[in-house]
């Protein structure tokens, strides 16, 4: 069982640059030192840049953690990539993209867009990134859903699901109805990733039991940092087909669930309960 979460290197001190406010929330944005900068929802860092290494990914998307051995090792064939990411932040994950990767970002927050595009000029990874990149302004499940019934699936390779790590949880993002959708928009061989590195809840039952649901193969890799801007980071990842996760860098660093139970029921559109699964 995960323990708490240590936001290792987590800092909210420093020189404020912009502050912007709307239905979501403030959303600051901080500079560190006079090279590192963060977007700052709430008291939630959402996003790091380093200015001596813009391409390099940062917090819970360093190369060490699940979601950065994913991208960095799959799809297997070396075909291009087709990444939906689920929660904009800065657009960090996009540093992972290569040319003719296609990176969907799904961002409900105006602000964090107008960030992550480059407003104030203090962040670039959007900018950056070698991938052809496309902003979703909207409710992600919402705006998926709506995307499949006009065009049907998307056929990503990974699908990206970061909106778990702030201190309010969007429960519709996480039920069987919200997987039903995923899955729909998933390749048959594809990928769902999930950051489970949440300070107040966890996060595992829930995804145990979508994975039951669904027959679904489950892993978690952690990361523990060693590097500056890197945060400790839980990773659940999801498959259709057992052999899709068959990748040497996985396997190396992954946990296994044979052994997991759970009292927590499946979570849906008519019920969920997170005071089962607070820390």
């Amino acid at each position: 069982m995960i323990g708490t979460l240590l936001m290792l290197g987590l800092n909210h001190s420093g020189k404020q640059l912009s502050a912007d406010r709307n239905f979501y929330g403030v959303v600051r944005t901080i500079e560190l030192n006079d090279h590192t900068l963060a977007m700052i929802h709430g008291i939630t860092i959402h996003g790091i840049q380093d200015k001596n290494t813009p391409s390099q990914p940062t917090t819970y998307f360093a190369p060490d953690s699940g979601v950065g051995i994913l991208l960095a090792n799959y799809p297997k064939d070396n075909q291009p990539a087709k990444v939906a990411v689920l929660g904009l932040g800065i657009g960090t994950l996009v540093a992972y993209g290569e040319s003719g990767d296609e990176y969907r970002l799904y961002e409900i927050n105006q602000i964090a867009i107008d960030l992550a595009e480059g407003k104030g000029g203090y962040f670039s990874f959007l900018e950056d990134s070698q991938a052809d990149i496309e902003v979703i302004a909207g409710d992600a499940r919402i705006s998926l859903e709506n995307e499949y019934m006009a065009n049907g699936s998307h056929n990503f390779d990974v699908i990206v699901l970061d909106t778990f790590s702030s201190d309010s949880v969007p429960v519709h993002l996480v039920t069987k109805q919200a997987f039903d959708l995923y899955l729909a928009n998933l390749k048959p061989d594809g990928v769902i990733a999930a950051n489970i590195s949440n300070q107040h809840i966890d996060l595992q039952p829930v995804f145990y039991q979508i994975a039951k649901e669904f027959n679904l193969t489950m892993m978690r890799i952690d990361n523990i940092p060693d590097e500056p801007n890197e945060y400790l980071s839980y990773w659940i990842l999801l498959a259709k087909k057992p052999e899709t996760l068959n990748i040497t860098e996985i396997l190396a660093r992954a946990t296994t669930y044979e052994n997991y139970s759970t009292d927590v029921a499946l979570f849906t559109d008519d019920y969920s309960n997170l005071f089962q699964i607070l820390r």
